[in-house]
């Protein structure tokens, strides 16, 4: 007697033949679950919230407590998919601070209070100002005669200060009154960037002939946008020099940065096209463009492994190390792997992924390997998975990914409404779960009605976090899932599970095939109505007639009558 029995169930291995695979590898495992050995569908995502639009595609989570209720909390949207937010690295920020930047917008910044309050965010980063209009020198009690350099920085309600004007310089009595006359501040500047105090330096020179800034004095910007500002300093220098030096003077705003992320010792890190750019520790308003770097091939994303920051471009990789931006080296990666796309960028505790043409890559400890290279060809990769376009997140241990939309466009060389294109959802539609540290898991295609717009992990609670396409109340909306694998009476998504092509030694007549199932509260009601149209032919044997009692996920009983040299157990087992 022959007897074949299925169990601890596999995904798939398309990288092996399916006459080769191991006997509870799939041949085809979509929407399939199988770390526990047995097989369900993945658990439906639970939806927590809501967005305004159906434009949008990126939110960020901010929890109104310590509470485990994902739902529990306060939301940024974005409208741009690649949207990278993060907190800032603050020692006692009262404010509560969040930065972000993307590859349409300049970076902005919010406060926490402002963002409950649905107030509008402010341009990272403080300008520098006009020179002081004049200086000027009246009276005096000695016969001493210096000369000065004044300048004047911006400094916000936050207390962030900004680089200096260009110096105003003025020869004039050590003694007398010192009178410096301040430009109006334009309107842009001081609702954009939230201005709020002005500072005045002014040099000391020392008996090595170094000249040195210190602080005068710290005056309120005038409410008036059009009024110049007047101080008179009459303060010696023994007066300032206990009142703290210029620091400020290559804190400059960011340029327009595509990302941006938070790395060790209070470091951001960021980038526009092939240059990499760092802010000072401590201080995300300030980007000096003495710590910015170039690299070889424009930028891609960026990851962050321990120390080293894993620059993915659209050719060899790059690993920058350091724990100060001013002393950042860089190391080309020696394996031509390019990275396909930004939001498959994934940083995790053994390294960072992302998708190349080839495979999912792994960088770590300055090694680059794809990780799926015995999992699955190149060819069968680009076809199963939307490598283009994929955002990723980390479920469990897995590699958890979905396509994202194409936007549609208009030719301008055609005037024709047919030349407008819509979006493109396929790819949203189609994704992979990856498991290189689990052989039996190993690759499983991931498929949805709804259109996905993005996937990424809750920064606060490494949960993943969905945003799709959906109508409520008959409106279409962006909706916020959770996929919550700690649900104890979950939905499952509809799978497919096939198994190997399994080939007989010699011809065994197979009489019945039994299947040992359990339903929940949420299962589809038993249908009891076999199935038909199933008759199957192998040659010109006619070997298969199977009745299927099935409910669309779990298969009861299925029998097979005449004799076969091989046989395929369909979808279910």
């Amino acid at each position: 007697m022959v007897v074949t029995k299925l169990q601890n169930f596999g995904g798939m291995l398309p990288a092996v033949d399916e006459r080769l695979l191991p006997d509870n590898a799939a041949a085809y495992s979509e929407n399939a679950w199988v770390y526990s050995g047995a097989v369900t569908g993945i658990n439906v995502p639970t939806p927590v919230y809501t967005c305004t639009s159906d434009a949008i595609s990126k939110v960020f989570r901010i929890p109104k407590g310590y509470s485990d209720n994902v739902g529990d909390s306060y939301w940024l949207e974005f409208v741009n998919p690649d949207t990278a937010v993060v907190r800032a690295p603050v020692v006692g920020d009262t404010f509560k601070r969040y930065y972000w930047a993307s590859s349409s917008s300049a970076p902005r910044y919010n406060t926490t209070d402002r963002i409950i309050a649905k107030q509008s965010s402010f341009l990272l980063g403080i300008p520098a100002p006009a020179a002081p209009n004049s200086v000027t020198v009246t009276g005096g009690s000695t016969a001493i005669v210096v000369s000065r350099a004044y300048v004047c920085t911006y400094v916000s309600a936050y207390g962030e200060e900004g680089p200096p004007s260009p110096p105003v310089t003025q020869t004039g009595n050590q003694s007398g009154n010192w009178t410096i006359t301040l430009p109006a501040v334009g309107t842009n500047d001081r609702s954009e960037r939230n201005l709020a105090k002005r500072r005045i330096y002014r040099t000391i020179t020392a008996s090595n002939g170094q000249a040195t800034y210190f602080l005068v004095a710290e005056l309120n910007i005038p409410v008036s946008t059009t009024a110049t500002q007047v101080y008179t300093d009459s303060k010696s220098d023994t007066g300032i020099t206990g009142a703290g030096q210029l620091q400020s003077t290559l804190w400059t705003p960011p340029p327009a940065l595509s990302g941006i992320i938070a790395m060790p010792n209070g470091m951001l890190a960021g980038w526009m096209e092939n240059e990499l750019w760092f802010a000072e520790p401590y201080r995300p308003h300030a980007w000096p463009s003495t710590y910015s770097v170039a690299v070889e091939y424009p930028i891609v994303g960026l990851g962050v492994i321990g120390q080293t920051l894993i620059v993915c471009t659209q050719g060899f990789p790059t690993a920058a190390t350091g724990v100060n931006p001013a002393s950042i080296s860089l190391s080309k990666l020696s394996a031509y792997e390019p990275c396909l796309s930004r939001g498959s960028i994934v940083s995790a505790p053994e390294g960072v992924y992302y998708a190349s043409q080839n495979g999912l890559v792994l960088v770590a400890a300055g090694q680059i390997q794809n990780i799926t290279r015995n999992i699955i060809t190149k060819e069968k990769w680009q076809e199963l998975a939307p490598v283009g376009t994929l955002q990723a997140a980390r479920l469990g241990t897995a590699y958890y990914a979905y396509g994202a939309r194409r936007l549609g466009g208009f030719n301008p060389e055609k005037f024709n409404m047919e030349k407008f294109s819509g979006d493109d959802y396929s790819g949203a539609r189609r994704g992979v779960l990856v498991d290189p540290q689990n052989e039996r898991v190993a690759f499983n295609p991931l498929a949805d009605v709804d259109p996905t717009a993005n996937v990424f992990n809750d920064p606060w609670s490494g949960e993943v976090l969905l945003i799709r396409s959906a109508l409520v109340g008959g409106v279409k909306k962006s909706v916020v899932y959770w996929i919550n694998t700690a649900d104890t009476n979950p939905t499952y998504e509809l799978f497919k599970w096939r198994s190997k092509e399994f080939q007989l030694q010699n011809r065994r007549n197979l009489g019945v095939m039994r299947v040992w199932f359990q339903t929940t509260a949420t299962s589809p009601e038993l249908n009891p109505t076999p199935m038909t149209g199933l008759d199957q032919t192998v040659g010109d044997d006619r070997w298969g007639v199977v009745r299927v009692y099935a409910d669309g996920v779990h298969v009861a009983t299925r029998e097979l009558r005449e004799s076969g040299k091989m046989f395929r157990l369909p979808s279910g087992f």
